[in-house]
């Protein structure tokens, strides 16, 4: 009877622990509800206030940029306008160097047409003597070959 009271005892003691958790859970949950309904008017206007922030620190900005590339413009307007000047300077410079490497690579043509030129002969006369050279070969083969064959013939007579 005792063993009985007590596991009736456990098992009443069991299902408070679990309701006081489960009535706990409850309170939790609605506070965090209750939280977050609180948080989401005060998320949104953090968020305006944020992108209103953001809106003006990016048309700061873009003035800045605006105002520097104007500036840059104007700079790069008066470097042309003083370097204009020179132009003249610039063109009369160049045509001196073009025309002084101009001589340089007629001169170097010049010397290249006439080596190629002496090259040619040099080859032609070699070819012509090869050539000669080869004919006298032949002449001398046929001959020799005639002479054979003619003593070939007087030999079957």
């Amino acid at each position: 009877f005792i063993m009985a009271k007590q596991v009736e005892q456990l098992e009443k003691e069991k299902k408070e622990l679990q309701e006081r958790l489960k009535n706990q859970e409850k309170k939790i949950d609605y506070f965090e509800r209750a939280k977050r309904l609180e948080e989401i008017p005060l998320i949104k206007t953090a968020y305006e206030e944020q992108r209103v922030h953001d809106m003006e620190l990016w048309e700061q900005q873009e003035e800045e940029r605006i105002t520097t590339l104007q500036l840059e413009r104007e700079k790069a307007l008066e470097h042309k306008n003083r370097l204009s000047r020179m132009l003249e300077d610039r063109d009369l410079f160049e045509a001196r160097l073009k025309a002084s490497r101009r001589t340089v690579y007629e001169d170097k043509l010049k010397q290249f047409q006439e080596r190629l030129a002496e090259e040619r002969r040099n080859r032609l006369e070699e070819r012509k003597k090869q050539r000669k050279e080869e004919r006298r070969i032949t002449y001398y083969k046929e001959k020799e070959e005639e002479e054979q064959r003619l003593r070939e013939e007087q030999m079957l007579k």
